[in-house]
């Protein structure tokens, strides 16, 4: 029996080449799509599993509310934290800080800059299980100057040797002030122990890991063990067995309140600890896709939004495809009306013309699958770098992925095949075998349906690209308030004080060098200080954020002044100093900062504020007003700042070029460099570059939003192609007869063409308030965005309608031309 089930099943797959190859097509796209979004969803929820013993890690994230200045959600917090939680709870067995950085290792003569260097706690691979090649975990990091490598770092240094006991050089950081007498400082760092290459879907970045308790560190763990407000590093805790997250944090509340209200006193805050500094606690292995709300994260954060909205777009892509072939399974019902009631009469019985039409269904599918396994396997280095994620599809070897991906297409099968199956195994002998008879009660009201679910799919598809696209395209043209053209920024810098100024100095010596200024964070970077001011006279404390920078900053980026001046270095009240009182210093502020101050920018000049930030609580003056200058992006709005010069706290460079010789100057910058930092390598890039970065990833989501409209709108082509070639064949009789009558063919595709239309223009209707609900939620991320205007919708919805007029146009055309005379022969 079933040998005759597929012997007729593939009988008629032939009989009805068209018909099978539209269905067969369609869904193969969309089990090719189903496939990569399998491969997507599975990748995400992977990160992190591979890691044992993690069951209670947790990563600690950090929220400040400080007065005046919305909540800072921060993946980061404060090292005594860390260390609170583990000497004063109970409930806290062990902790350990990362703390992310780039720095210089030196092997011979040869220098690298290493980007992926973690300054970690000695107990980090107690807490980290990572899969060690040579070394032991529990001693590696025991020796302050030792270094632990990965795989493929140790082969950079060392090549094919064995590193173990072998060293590398890097720069000294435990140096006072930074002054002259670093240069040529240098610290030995020990390899003991090298660990397997870390996959991509982790959140831990590291290919070469160092004590927190090395030199080459910079002592930083006991200058910060007492700050609670400096949050730079990552900070896990390992809870008790059954202890629950939410005690620890109610039972680090008091601790909070007793160790940071004091520190907030001082600085003019009247809240307690607790209420300015909350905690969160996350699972290890849910922090990928549950940090997208938390900034600075070690790596870019998935959402479960993300993986919801991929697994939901293959489930409607596969769904448009399925309704393709119960589309023209009961569009064809009257063709095979005869046979199944010649069936019926012979005793065939309702279950097996059911499983008969299953069968053919299961068989459709099963092809498809096979076109959609190739299809996949050559467009996957596309998706993989449409994604720049390393997705893998090893149907040789991954029987799991494989019985997955099988039970999707049987799935298919199944939904596509059961209603055309129940519907035509129930026909009557009686009207089935009657001239023209289907047994069908209004086949076409189903088929109406089904096409309106289909480009509602497409619609609100398509909406999403288009909105995605131009949010992202005004984020990139939107006036930032500075220039960002032709400018080099350099980082990692650690010279300090008057190094610094020498090397500016010897910078702006070159002409191809338009100007350079200096500042301790560069745009586009996340990390911020801050600064509490209080205006004499009222009782609230404002917060802003701090900028140290030199006088040539704003020139470098084109910051407008506003009104007072600008600092200046010959101006010694302009100056803040480490060793000095800074009464009485000067200060600038933007447009932003003034207004939180309740100034407006020319009330302001000239107003005395007691300043409390970098140590100090002094009165200062403000002698002048800058431009808003929105050095996030459109994401955040412009950020109420206070600016001051303050040569001693380390800065990075930021350097304009003039446009026609930037090789020649890029390598003056590299060799001037050298001369200052021989022992650190340079670490520049374009701001540009930097900028273009801010929205890669909405831009790869709007990439990926055009690829399933047009999959979407292809499927649903397919169908309506299918659908109106047996319909211009079903209804030729009908147009001879209207041409007969005196119909023209402007009349007749006027027919056609409004038939389809009603389904295409009800779907806008579902399509419209859902993409508006979902597109308003997204571009709630960005502080600066476009509207939703109707032009979006309309444009979505009309190219919708114009693609399935195209379909059907040229079908509909021939029919309505052809002559009366054959049409009234027809059948």
């Amino acid at each position: 029996m079933l040998r005759h089930y597929i012997t007729v099943a593939v009988r008629n797959l032939v009989r009805h080449r068209l018909y099978s190859f539209i269905n067969v097509l369609g869904l193969s796209v969309a089990l090719t799509c189903v496939i990569f979004v399998v491969l997507f969803a599975r990748y995400q929820l992977s990160y992190d599993q591979w890691l044992p013993g993690t069951e209670n890690l947790y990563r600690v994230e950090s929220t400040l509310r400080m007065p005046g200045k919305a909540p800072l959600d921060t993946a980061m917090g404060s090292y005594p934290v860390g260390i609170a939680m583990r000497d004063q709870i109970p409930g806290v067995s062990a902790m350990t800080h990362i703390a992310t950085g780039t720095l210089t290792l030196i092997q011979s003569d040869r220098q690298f800059l290493e980007t992926k260097a973690d300054f970690v706690d000695p107990n980090f691979f107690r807490l980290f299980r990572l899969p060690f090649v040579a070394g032991d975990p529990d001693s590696a990091l025991r020796e302050p100057e030792s270094v632990v490598l990965t795989e493929s770092a140790a082969k950079r240094y060392f090549g094919n040797t064995d590193p173990i006991g072998r060293t590398l050089t890097t720069a000294f950081e435990a140096c006072p002030n930074n002054g002259p007498a670093c240069a040529g400082k240098s610290v030995l760092l020990r390899v003991t122990g090298v660990v397997r290459d870390l996959p991509q879907n982790t959140q831990l970045t590291g290919s070469v890991f160092i004590p927190s308790t090395s030199q080459a560190d910079g002592d930083v763990a006991s200058v910060v063990s007492h700050l609670w407000f400096y949050m730079d590093t990552y900070t896990y805790v390992t809870l008790a067995p059954g202890v629950k997250p939410a005690a620890v944090l109610a039972a680090l509340q008091p601790v909070l309140d007793r160790d940071m209200t004091g520190v907030m006193r001082q600085t003019g805050v009247l809240s307690r600890g607790s209420q300015a500094y909350a905690i969160h606690l996350t699972p290890f292995a849910e922090v990928h896709l549950g940090s997208s709300g938390w900034r600075d994260n070690m790596t870019p954060p998935g959402s479960w939004e993300t993986v919801y909205g991929a697994i939901t777009i293959g489930i409607l892509i596969l769904l448009v495809a399925c309704f393709n072939f119960i589309n023209l399974a009961t569009a064809r019902a009257t063709l095979r009306a005869r046979e199944i009631g010649l069936r019926k009469t012979l005793g065939g019985t309702r279950r097996q013309l059911t499983v008969q039409f299953l069968a053919e269904a299961l068989l459709l599918a099963l092809l498809s699958l096979a076109c959609a396994a190739a299809a996949a396997e050559i467009l996957l280095p596309a998706f993989r770098g449409l994604l720049g994620q390393p997705l893998v599809l090893d149907c040789a070897r991954d029987w799991r992925l494989d019985l997955m991906i099988l039970g999707i297409a049987v799935a298919a099968g199944l939904v596509s095949g059961i209603y055309p199956a129940l519907v035509l195994s129930r026909l009557r002998p009686v009207a089935a075998l009657q001239p023209h008879g289907s047994g069908l009660k209004r086949p076409g009201a189903l088929r109406d349906v089904l096409v309106l679910t289909q480009f509602a799919v497409s619609i609100a598809l398509g909406i999403a690209a288009i909105v995605v696209f131009r949010q992202v395209n005004y984020a990139r043209s939107l006036d930032l308030g500075f220039n960002r053209d032709n400018v080099v920024v350099i980082e990692g810098n650690d010279l300090g004080g008057q190094r610094e100024q020498a090397l500016a100095q010897a910078l702006r010596a070159n002409p191809g060098v338009n100007g350079v200024g200096l500042s301790a964070f560069l745009p586009f970077e996340t990390g911020a200080l801050t600064a509490r001011i209080q205006v004499p006279g009222q009782s609230s404390v404002m917060t802003l954020d701090l900028l140290p920078i030199d006088p040539g900053y704003p020139q470098v980026y084109g910051i407008a002044l506003v009104a007072g001046r600008m600092l200046s270095i010959a101006r010694g009240d302009d100056r803040f100093s480490n060793t000095n009182s800074n009464t009485g210093r000067d200060i600038l502020v933007n447009a932003a900062g003034a207004r939180r101050l309740g100034f407006t920018p020319r009330q302001a000049v000239g107003q005395s504020v007691v300043l409390n930030a970098i140590g100090d609580h002094v009165r200062v003056h403000i002698v002048g007003v800058m431009a808003d200058a929105n050095t996030q992006g459109a994401r955040q709005p412009v950020a109420p700042t206070v600016y001051l010069y303050f040569p001693d706290y380390p800065m990075a460079f930021s350097v304009r070029l003039r446009p026609g010789s930037m090789p020649q100057t890029l390598a003056f910058i590299d060799r001037t460099w050298r001369t200052f930092e021989p022992m650190n390598a340079i670490q520049r890039s374009f701001l540009s570059a930097n900028f273009a970065e801010l929205y890669q990833s909405d831009q790869r989501q709007g990439t990926v939003f055009g690829v399933f409209v047009i999959i979407a709108i292809v499927i649903g082509c397919l169908g309506l192609y299918g659908l109106v070639v047996f319909t211009a064949q079903r209804r030729t009789k009908e147009v001879g007869i209207r041409k007969v009558s005196g119909a023209r063919t402007a009349d007749i595709l006027r027919l056609m063409l409004w038939r389809i239309s009603v389904p295409v223009v009800l779907a806008n209707l579902i399509a419209w308030p859902v993409a508006y609900y979902y597109l308003s939620r997204w571009l709630e991320g960005y502080a600066y965005r476009i509207a939703l205007s109707p032009l979006y919708f309309l444009a979505a919805g009309t190219g919708a309608l114009l693609i399935a007029w195209a379909t059907v146009y040229a079908n509909t055309l021939r029919l309505a031309r052809a002559s009366p005379i054959h049409a009234l022969r027809y059948e």
